[in-house]
This record gives structure tokens, C-alpha cells and sequence, in this order.
């Protein structure tokens, strides 16, 4: 009872007045993902900022982006302000000529995925933990999964859909929880993926063949940050941020 209690400000933070039951959660979609930063920058202390230098950069609509840079040079922290966690960001950054600070979190959590290294699922169904109390029908799962790369294995699941993914989904390896927290954003029609240090725990094999599940969707936008870029791969990303 204390743990559902603590959760109580977290609910009236989002200020819902109708239950989750249709494919959209109130905020409205935006058009094109087209991000444009200006002269960006951010400091946790006065004085320190984190970035070396302000960041001036442009991602286009469906384009798949890395960003690198030493540990600690901040790129977490710009995916936290991609997502609108930060806003005591200076300079600009606009999506779709509306500056991030100013958008509604309705609006950022109908066209936004974060991902980080632990994609996390309930103590349930597969079902479940990708409607997450939204209600869409088996042919959408399907096609959100055979997007993800991850149909095939739940179509081998003893009951498909309604099997439950165990304590910890310890059924599941990272791999294939990171293809169901794709699974859960196509399935929403969410345009931008952020996707923090996301394969990080993987083997290198299983980590390429993750992010080329995210590179390989046409529409969608997607930006990595990872702490190695894989040769293999490397050549997908239109571009590379480097902070």
C-alpha cells in the first residue's frame, strides 16, 4: 500500500481525465520529426556546462542518428533534453518549428519513445506489456511485432500472446526486450526513438542485429547513443553528433 501511495504524484503529474483506451494518449501528432538546434547547451552547476562547445545540428524526418562522445561528454543529457526531460536548456532546439521547452507532455509522450538500457516489463502477458491497457486487435500486434523482428518468437510461445512473460521476464533476453519496447512504439505509430545506451548489455552480435531492427524502419526517426559504434553498421546513420 505505501509503494501505490508513493506512485500518487507521479499519476496527477499527467493529469489524466479518461482512461488509455484508444491508439493515442491526448497529445497531438506531429507532422514530420524535424529537429533543428541552435547554439544548445546546458549546465547542472553555473558555470559548467556540459558540453564541450553548443551543439548546432539538424535531424531530419525518418533519419537514423548516433551520437558520440567520451564518457561524461553528455550525451545522455541531450537525449534528455530530445525527450523533454531537460528544459533548462539554452540556445534552441525545435521540433517541427516548436521549441521543445514549450510543447505539452501529451504531445511529447504521443510521438516519443526513450528507451533506456532496461526496457521494462510487468509481471504478465506479452499481451499486456505491449497494449499496457490499451486495447488493439491481434492483426496490429502482429504487424508491430513482425516489424520488430520478434514475431517469429512469440509464435513458437506456448500461447502466443497470452503468455506471460515470467518474474523479471527472465523468458526474455535483452535482445528480444528491446524489440518489445520497439514493438510497443510502432504499435502507437510514435515517430522519434530515443534510445540511450539501449544495447549496451548485449553481446556484439546481438546488439548490431537490435539496432539494425531500429535502423532498418523507414518511418521512423531515431537517434542512438552508445558507448562503441559497431563498423558493421556504422555506415546506416545519415549522420553522427559528436558532443
Amino acid at each position: 500500500m505505501t509503494e501505490l501511495q508513493a506512485l500518487n504524484p507521479i499519476f496527477s503529474k499527467y493529469q489524466l481525465d479518461e482512461p488509455l483506451n484508444s491508439h493515442t494518449q491526448g497529445g497531438s501528432k506531429i507532422a514530420d520529426i524535424n529537429i533543428t538546434a541552435k547554439n544548445l547547451q546546458i549546465a547542472y552547476h553555473p558555470g559548467k556546462p556540459v558540453f564541450k562547445k553548443p551543439l548546432n545540428f539538424t535531424i531530419h524526418d525518418g533519419q537514423k542518428i548516433a551520437v558520440d562522445g567520451e564518457s561524461g561528454s553528455g550525451k545522455s543529457t541531450l537525449l534528455k533534453i530530445l525527450a523533454g526531460r531537460l528544459t533548462d536548456y539554452t540556445g534552441d532546439l525545435q521540433i517541427d518549428q516548436t521549441e521543445i521547452k514549450n510543447m505539452d507532455n501529451s504531445t511529447l509522450r504521443s510521438n516519443i519513445v526513450y528507451i533506456d538500457q532496461t526496457a521494462y516489463l510487468f509481471n504478465a502477458t506479452m499481451r499486456y506489456n505491449l497494449e499496457l491497457g490499451q486495447h488493439f486487435t491481434d492483426e496490429e500486434i502482429k504487424s508491430a511485432l513482425e516489424k520488430a523482428d520478434l514475431w517469429e518468437f512469440v509464435s513458437t510461445l506456448p500461447q502466443k500472446l497470452d503468455t506471460p512473460v515470467g518474474e523479471g521476464s527472465a523468458s526474455l533476453s535483452g535482445g528480444q526486450k528491446q524489440r518489445l519496447a520497439l514493438a510497443r512504439g510502432l504499435l502507437r505509430n510514435r515517430k522519434l526513438f530515443l534510445l540511450d545506451e539501449s544495447t549496451s548489455s548485449l553481446d556484439k552480435a546481438g546488439a548490431i542485429k537490435v539496432e539494425n531492427d531500429f535502423l532498418n524502419q523507414p518511418k521512423i526517426t531515431v537517434v542512438f547513443v552508445s558507448h562503441r559504434l559497431h563498423k558493421e553498421n556504422k555506415d546506416k546513420f545519415d549522420q553522427i553528433i559528436t558532443v
